[in-house]
């Protein structure tokens, strides 16, 4: 009996240190989402309670987490039809990615919308509950920013991929174009001057579009559903109090950003769980090994124009030494793969994750997704990538400069070209090299999931994390870039090389005028 007021004073100490946390997710794209779960559920395990409005509520119920599910929004899983990435405008043979912008631009203002509609939204703003801290994803809109500001919690925000022009600013981070490239573009951190101009072009333009266009917008949504007297949404974001990343220097290169931003790349990639019996009988068939092909829960694969179908399904007969595993979603519409190798093996879902770090995959054909990335890399499988649309482009790039993989442009996906670079990364030299970079990758001080879940509390129990937030935050462009200082230190400079031509043209007159007079007298 003497123990039952001990277990009671630990069980209430502990209780007492559990936080209410709320995340905000209104975008619909599973890709982010399955980026941002893990996250919640260890914060659910440490025994915190999370409140989750988003479009991906748990399949089962799981203690200390609630979900309450948006409406209203198709789910971006299996809708990019790959036929409209076959013809791409290049002036002067360089990538233009600036329409990209103005569609996810398009697809973000409408999911606000219809968040903002949601009566979910209503009771949130009615409930008693007061958050320790709201968790929300910077992507390309930032509606959801308001309802954290009129709920006047600590805020941290979330990317699934490298942060966008718009978001160093709010996090007061320095950018460096030289060696900084735009999520749009392919390029790395080693680019020549014509890449840099066009990166600097990039970055620039879609900043000033977001600025422009999407701003604005947000801000009439925002004054439409809650009226007016809020701030502008470019200064409600200033007051983030973290920013936690899917990057990682050993993939991505090294990036200098604020202390504030953190990179936790890969912390997706949980515990290796156990194949389910079809595929593992279909690996022991597979005495040369398995090659994984998946383009993501986005792209539709039956939109695969059919000359570059017929060349994918030629490359997989050419490498008959192989059995091919393909997440290939049918819809009761088997017509595209009437004429499928016998060794490509097509499936509506598969185990990504644990599929790729089994022993017996040996590459992985993919977009260049960052998830599909980033557990590649981990489970040191070589990548065969041909990005389509948004960051896959700067991650093919990453992955090919560190020798990852390699990158077959969709124009180029033709059967030689498939082939050819199939034989590339499956070369022994080639996979050797991918598994002991992998070992960067891994070796880390603390795992990401630990990293992210430590950095959430210590926002939690420090109100914001005041000590790591950048003063350049509060600051406009002309002082963050020291635009005055260079003109005034061009001026005083100026004015001394103007004094000095004036001095010099006195001391030259005082020398005329003496040399005159000195004539004048001995005459």
């Amino acid at each position: 009996m003497q123990l039952l007021p001990l277990l009671l004073l630990t069980f209430l100490a502990l209780k007492s240190e559990a936080a209410q946390i709320l995340g905000l997710f209104q975008h619909p794209g599973k890709s982010h989402f399955d980026f941002f779960r893990p996250m919640f559920l260890a914060l659910a395990e440490r025994g915190h309670n999370i409140s989750m409005y988003s479009y991906f509520p748990l399949e089962k119920p799981v203690a200390n987490y609630t979900d309450y599910a948006f409406q209203g929004m198709p789910l971006l899983t299996d809708m990019v039809d790959l036929k409209a990435f076959e013809t791409e405008w290049k002036p002067l043979g360089l990538p233009f990615k600036v329409p990209t912008f103005f569609m996810i631009n398009d697809w973000a203002l409408k999911s606000c919308e219809v968040a903002f509609e949601s009566p979910l939204i209503v009771q949130l703003l009615e409930s008693p509950i007061r958050y320790d801290v709201i968790i929300l994803e910077h992507f390309v809109n930032d509606c959801m920013a308001a309802l954290a500001h009129l709920l006047k919690a600590p805020v941290i925000a979330l990317s699934s991929c490298a942060i966008m022009p718009w978001h160093y600013q709010r996090m007061g981070s320095p950018v460096i174009n030289p060696i900084m490239p735009m999520n749009f573009l392919p390029y790395t951190d080693d680019m020549g001057l014509i890449d840099r101009l066009n990166n600097f072009f990039h970055f620039h333009v879609v900043n000033a579009l977001y600025h422009l266009i999407t701003e604005p917008a947000t801000d009439g949504l925002i004054s439409r559903r809650f009226g007016e007297g809020l701030p502008p949404i470019h200064e409600i974001v200033k007051n983030t109090s973290l920013m936690l990343i899917n990057q990682y220097y050993a993939l991505t290169g090294p990036r200098p950003y604020a202390t504030n931003v953190v990179e936790v790349g890969g912390l997706q990639v949980g515990p290796e769980k156990l194949l389910p019996k079809h595929l593992l009988e279909l690996i022991e068939r597979s005495p040369n090994g398995i090659i994984y092909i998946s383009w993501g829960s986005m792209v539709n694969a039956n939109t695969l124009p059919s000359a570059k179908r017929k060349a994918l399904f030629q490359s997989i007969s050419q490498l008959n030494e192989y059995n091919f595993i393909m997440r290939w979603k049918t819809d009761n519409d088997s017509s595209q793969l009437e004429d499928k190798p016998s060794n490509l093996y097509t499936f509506d879902w598969l185990p990504q994750r644990d599929l790729l770090c089994h022993p017996q995959v040996k590459a992985f054909i993919s977009h260049g997704g960052l998830l599909g990335t980033t557990e590649a890399v981990h489970c040191g499988v070589p990548m065969l990538i041909t990005p389509f649309y948004g960051d896959q482009f700067l991650n093919a790039g990453a992955v090919e400069q560190r020798r990852f993989g390699i990158i077959v442009d969709f124009r180029d996906f033709d059967t030689e070209h498939i082939t050819r670079g199939l034989r590339i990364i499956l070369d022994k030299g080639f996979a050797d090299n991918v598994r002991h970079s992998t070992e960067a990758f891994r070796h880390r001080p603390i795992p990401p999931l630990d990293l992210a879940v430590w950095w959430i509390e210590h926002v939690i129990q420090s109100g914001g994390a005041p000590l790591v937030q950048s003063p350049a935050r509060h600051i406009n462009w002309i002082v963050r870039n020291s635009i005055d200082v260079f003109f005034l230190s061009l001026g005083i400079l100026l004015m001394f090389l103007v004094s000095l031509w004036k001095l010099t043209r006195l001391i030259g007159r005082v020398v005329a005028f003496g040399s005159k007079s000195k004539k004048q007298k001995q005459q």
